[in-house]
């Protein structure tokens, strides 16, 4: 599913919103109207090409908005916008944004099974809170059964969070730690 992921800041507060676009050529039928409210899961619009229905649902809970009504039962192309779905952050998630903001985060360099710990019932080599420095071993990547270890690069700082869990797939990209950068103290 053609889909693009962002937190938008307005007056009125932080906003989770998804905005969808097809994911292939066909024919778009918007099954949902503005202002409405889905819950995830929920049908939002199908297309169809040759005679295949494609069903297209909502990954979050919240309201319709911006529906491309000039869309609606013609035949569209690839990546052309469908609609958003939208909902107000709570005030929790709305304080992970704004830490997120000193944050230098740590993104895995392929896809692999991460883990924090050296081999299975080993302490964890990072925790949150410790200081990390550079070329410091943070995770080790484990592709077809191969070990690569995983160095920090950054500058000194502080692990305020860990993006997965001990021994989880992650894709190329995705983000594993998110580093606070702390100076070194002048003597």
């Amino acid at each position: 599913m053609a889909l693009q992921k962002l937190v938008e800041k307005r007056e009125e507060g932080y906003f989770n919103v998804e905005k969808y676009f097809t994911s292939h050529t066909g024919v778009v039928s918007i099954k949902v109207e503005e202002g409405q409210e889905v819950e995830e899961g929920d049908l939002i619009y199908t297309i169809t090409r040759l005679g295949l229905i494609k069903k297209r649902n909502s990954g979050i809970n919240g309201f319709v908005k911006n529906i491309n009504k000039k869309i609606e039962d013609t035949f569209c192309g690839y990546y052309v916008h469908v609609l958003d779905v939208e909902h107000r952050l709570t005030p929790e998630e709305v304080q992970v944004i704004e830490e997120e903001k000193y944050y230098d985060f740590v993104m895995s360099p392929q896809g692999a099974q991460y883990f924090v710990t050296s081999n299975p019932g080993m302490p964890p080599l990072i925790s949150v809170g410790d200081i990390v420095e550079k070329g410091q071993i943070i995770a080790i990547a484990m592709v077809m059964k191969k070990r690569r270890e995983v160095i920090y690069e950054g500058e000194r700082g502080r692990v305020a969070k860990i993006y997965f869990m001990n021994g989880q797939q992650c894709h190329a990209g995705d983000i594993l730690f998110g580093i606070i950068p702390k100076p070194l103290k002048k003597q």
